[in-house]
């Protein structure tokens, strides 16, 4: 008999609170600043995505902050200490530190939990290829597909999804530090 499981992720993956609540995904909600007030990324509840863009657009600083590993190990723990093993996602360790918070969480965890299979994803994507890992992992395991051979499969897959995506103005891109002030007016000035 295949042993209870549990996928979750963390809210940049561009899926709804719909999806995730409809589905029994838990989601780990991160923070971000917006015109110098913090906010929890509770996927839009509390700002819409039309004022959080609008916001942008008019200027408005933007931050994000990735959650820390005790942040991970408790919401691990809620879910480890229902009987359940994990199948966690993280956004990419290309353009954050969170898939190690997760990382070292889950090794903390194994020592309390050496019953428990504890997998953290890197997946290797951001927004919407993120969220389309995420998808594709639960529809494998309604399909019956294990812990393991779903964790092999999505190791060995993630990096067939490819995300493109544009943006008409590089300011925050600078802004972030994700390219040099250099970088960013070419860029801005070729559009």
């Amino acid at each position: 008999m295949m042993r209870p499981y549990v996928i979750s992720a963390c809210s940049p993956a561009d899926l709804s609170k719909q999806y995730f609540e409809e589905r029994n995904i838990p989601y780990l909600c991160f923070e971000y600043e917006l015109a110098e007030t913090t906010y929890t990324d509770d996927l839009f509840e509390s700002v819409s995505a039309s004022d959080f863009y609008q916001a942008m657009v008019d200027g408005a600083m933007t931050r994000t902050s990735q959650m820390n590993q005790i942040g991970y190990e408790e919401f691990f723990e809620s879910i480890l200490k229902e009987g359940n093993d994990l199948l966690h996602f993280t956004l990419s360790s290309g353009i954050s530190g969170t898939y190690n918070s997760a990382r070292m969480a889950a090794e903390s965890l194994r020592e309390k939990y050496p019953e428990r299979k504890i997998y953290v994803v890197d997946s290797k994507n951001a927004s919407s290829g993120f969220g389309l890992l995420v998808e594709k992992a639960k529809e494998l395991q309604e399909s019956g597909m294990d812990i393991d051979t779903l964790h092999e499969w999505i190791e060995v897959h993630k990096l067939e999804c490819h995300a493109w995506f544009f943006s008409g103005d590089l300011t925050f891109f600078i802004r972030g530090g994700r390219i040099s002030k250099t970088a960013g007016t070419i860029g801005n000035m070729l559009r």
